[in-house]
């Protein structure tokens, strides 16, 4: 489905590597994600990343590795997530009805239900996968990755300063344009309206995929 496998990054070199069946480093081998996989703001009311899709889903129709390459604009909606006493999270007002364009890199095997993409953030959490950030930049500790939170990450900014330096800039993205936690609890795990659209060259130029279906896509910027 596409051009070319989306790149990854020998974990001592952080160079390109050529065999895309490279064993993961999380598994003890090379392949790591590349550094540059993080999200960066366009502009105020844009930004672009990458994500992992839902493997098993609901109503979203996205199943995981028949989405990889692909992108989604996502905008992100105002709903909150129903709770036993409040609801929580979502999206806080500063991040309402801004969009994000992201490419499918991966799938997310803990990433099911009504749940769609899981953005790549530095600083968000190791979640499942443990040993891979600490064997790609040695001398480093886990909860370095995240202050110790496996899902959710870092509650603050001042985290993404014990990040390696090539992961700060995509970390401290997280506070000052998706303004994590910032109003009272919000933002955390929003909603998003999502449909899919021609991938930018920002992105396929860093991942170096291209989906085979790009024609007739719409071009959104």
């Amino acid at each position: 489905n596409q051009s070319r496998p989306v790149r990854s990054c020998h974990a001592r070199t952080g160079k390109w590597l050529h065999n895309a069946s490279e064993i993961s480093v999380c598994s003890g081998g090379v392949a790591a994600s590349c550094t540059s996989h993080h999200p960066f703001m366009v502009n105020d009311g844009l930004s672009m990343g990458f994500a992992a899709a839902a493997v098993r889903g609901g109503a979203h129709h996205l199943t995981g590795d028949t989405n990889c390459g692909q992108c989604y604009e996502l905008v992100f909606t105002d709903e909150q997530h129903p709770g036993p006493n409040n609801s929580w999270g979502g999206a806080g007002e500063d991040l309402v009805d801004k969009r994000m364009i992201v490419q499918i890199t991966n799938i997310g095997d803990d990433v099911d239900g009504n749940q769609t993409f899981d953005i790549q953030i530095p600083g968000a959490g190791l979640g499942m996968q443990t040993t891979g950030c600490t064997a790609q930049f040695p001398g480093t500790k886990k909860d370095d990755f995240d202050c110790g939170k496996r899902y959710g990450g870092c509650d603050s900014i001042k985290g993404c300063n014990k990040l390696p330096k090539d992961l700060q800039t995509g970390c401290r993205w997280r506070y000052t344009w998706y303004h994590w936690l910032k109003k009272g609890g919000r933002t955390n795990n929003p909603y998003v309206k999502f449909r899919r659209v021609k991938c930018p060259l920002q992105l396929t130029a860093i991942s170096g995929s291209v989906p085979n279906d790009e024609d007739g896509w719409l071009i959104v910027m």
